[in-house]
């Protein structure tokens, strides 16, 4: 049977894959812009215009001034890459094959959620090209403590309060979802986003929306910013509690990504220059993600926990 022809069997899945996230969690929680020519633009229209009353005599216009600015970034190209043995084909069963296409279709996935995660990141600390206020990212929180139900009604008060319409999403940590189940105001509330994403429907993605805002749990590997970002914990554990880390909230139109073109189904191409003729699979991404409108983000500092803690959440 020709490599090519693995996928189009339908197999048992039984191959075990590592926990890992599988990525695509952030898909359609952003704008789209507009690509061409290896450029993506998002057009960004500001200023405030003021009726006046009409007197009855002829008289000049009180003309009102409306800024248009356009946020552009380049497009990024990506690829992932992998060997292995055409003397292995005839040792891989269908369950194999399936876990080997699973896990370069998630390496696709995974970068979609980076470079979106990366520029909220970059759009905390910078300072917006704008030519309206507010230029910079408001922070919530120090790191010393972690979320709480506070800082969750104040996430949807300050950027629904500065007039942003579309959806609010806010992923957090389990643990720290766990942290705000403990107030029976949040746990008793009802998810109401975006239904049409797999993560919708997943039993393993918690969602809560909580005062306008769609909090998501996501696996640990998602947070790596902050001085106890993922990977900083001892021994097995993910975060280090003596560190913070940065996790966001943003309303859709807030932020622009991209994604002009992946492949998660992967080529595969025999290689007869190398010893064995061992087959090479690929996958690729071409985009981008990029800050937009600052009143819309928020940065929110917390304390890295790794378990919940009733006594934190105050009893609420």
């Amino acid at each position: 049977m020709a490599v090519e022809n693995w996928f189009i069997e339908l197999i048992r899945d039984k191959t075990r894959l590592r926990y890992s996230q599988q990525g695509g969690y952030l898909d359609d929680t952003m704008t789209r812009g507009d690509g061409h020519a290896g450029e993506i633009k998002f057009p960004v229209a500001g200023g405030t215009i003021q009726m006046y009353e009409l007197s009855g005599a002829i008289q000049e216009i009180d003309a009102s001034n409306i800024n248009m600015d356009t946020v552009s970034l380049a497009i990024r190209d990506f690829e992932a890459a992998a060997y292995f043995r055409q003397q292995d084909v005839r040792k891989m069963g269908p369950s194999q094959q399936d876990a080997l296409a699973k896990l370069m279709a998630r390496s696709v996935r995974v970068k979609r959620d980076s470079l979106k995660f990366d520029a909220l990141n970059a759009f905390s600390t910078a300072t917006s090209p704008l030519t309206d206020a507010p230029v910079t990212v408001e922070t919530i929180g120090d790191g010393s403590a972690a979320i709480t139900l506070d800082q969750a009604v104040y996430i949807g008060d300050s950027i629904a309060g500065s007039g942003a319409e579309d959806d609010l999403f806010c992923p957090i940590p389990y643990a720290q979802f766990s942290q705000l189940m403990m107030y029976k105001q949040f746990s008793n509330s009802q998810y109401q986003g975006p239904t049409d994403q797999w993560w919708a429907a997943s039993a393993k993605v918690r969602l809560k929306t909580f005062q306008g805002v769609h909090f998501m749990a996501l696996p640990n590997a998602m947070f790596r910013f902050g001085t106890g970002a993922y990977g900083t914990g001892a021994g097995s554990l993910p975060f280090d509690p003596t560190g913070y880390i940065d996790t966001f909230a943003w309303a859709k139109d807030a932020i622009g990504s991209e994604i002009e073109w992946d492949q998660e189904n992967m080529t595969i191409d025999p290689q007869p220059q190398l010893k064995g003729t061992p087959n090479l699979c690929k996958v690729q991404l071409s985009g981008n993600a990029v800050g937009i409108l600052p009143e819309g983000v928020k940065r929110i500092r917390i304390k890295a926990i790794n378990q919940a803690a009733l006594a934190t959440a105050g009893g609420g």
